[in-house]
């Protein structure tokens, strides 16, 4: 029990120092998907900022994913994480050849912040990875689930707003996942 606990407060604490460096990717995020969406005229920020958030939230979904099924202690976590390298793998290369017919770069790589936590998941294994790792997919399917919801419904690229609304319920069915997961962890 003293162990969970300590396991519980390192996450908490690693969690909450990138809420900071969260903000930062999104400014960063944002300043790019302006420069993006001044080279497509068609395109507005809020959509490329979109298209930039989608992109790289993928590429961190695969990557954390393949980290899960190599460290994980669960085989349910394991599945699961299976599960989003083979949903997420296809919508990558969507988004990617969205953006490029929209004149934009997909990102290829993770933000700061995943990085950072990719670092600290790296170091783990067992139940410490499971538990650490379900709680950030938790809270990264209930950032992206909102993020394509509200392209969704307020995008302005039909395409890109297209897009948003296929996948979203593939999304919402990860977050429900990931909830029932973390709260067996």
């Amino acid at each position: 029990m003293r162990n969970r606990l300590r396991i519980q407060a390192a996450v908490g604490i690693g969690l909450f120092c990138l809420a900071g460096c969260q903000r930062a990717d999104m400014g960063a995020n944002a300043a790019r998907s302006s420069v993006q969406a001044q080279t497509t005229p068609t395109l507005s920020t809020t959509d490329a900022t979109f298209l930039n958030m989608a992109s790289m939230s993928g590429v961190a979904e695969v990557t954390f994913a393949r980290l899960a099924v190599k460290s994980s202690a669960s085989p349910a976590v394991r599945r699961f994480a299976e599960q989003m390298i083979a949903d997420h793998t296809p919508a990558n290369q969507q988004v990617t050849a969205l953006a490029a017919a929209k004149h934009m770069t997909a990102a290829t790589a993770m933000d700061s912040t995943h990085t950072q936590l990719f670092e600290q998941l790296r170091t783990m294994r067992g139940r410490a990875f499971d538990s650490a790792y379900m709680n950030s997919q938790v809270s990264d399917h209930q950032l992206v689930v909102d993020a394509f919801r509200t392209e969704a419904q307020n995008g302005t690229d039909p395409d890109v707003r297209g897009w948003a609304a296929r996948l979203l319920p593939a999304l919402q069915h990860h977050l429900e996942m990931a909830q029932s997961l973390s709260a067996r962890q």
